[in-house]
């Protein structure tokens, strides 16, 4: 039986409902690979998700490595195949900004 609460239909309704409040952006997930000569060289693999880029909250803040140049950014991960994680770099706003 089909619901609400079937996955798909949760991200259909949350991307539904947030896609005008989060702008367009680009998850990039960065894998190495052999080049010539054996060295590894990163690849850059971009898919398009919607991303909302807020100040930091107190607790990242009183983080250790924090500058003020630092964000928050919420990511909508419907639709997207791919998990975003510590070498993951999000696009928004005409700029770049690595995941940590």
């Amino acid at each position: 039986m089909a619901g609400l609460l079937d996955t798909d239909d949760i991200q259909q309704l949350f991307g539904d409902v947030f896609s005008d409040i989060y702008g367009d952006g680009q998850l990039i997930t960065v894998t190495m690979v052999r080049g010539p000569g054996g060295v590894q060289v990163p690849q850059e693999t971009a898919v398009p998700c919607k991303v909302q880029v807020d100040r930091c909250d107190e607790a990242m803040r009183q983080s250790a490595g924090y500058t003020a140049e630092d964000v928050k950014l919420l990511v909508l991960q419907a639709g997207i195949a791919v998990v975003p994680d510590s070498d993951s770099i999000v696009v928004a706003r005409g700029q770049r900004w690595k995941a940590k």
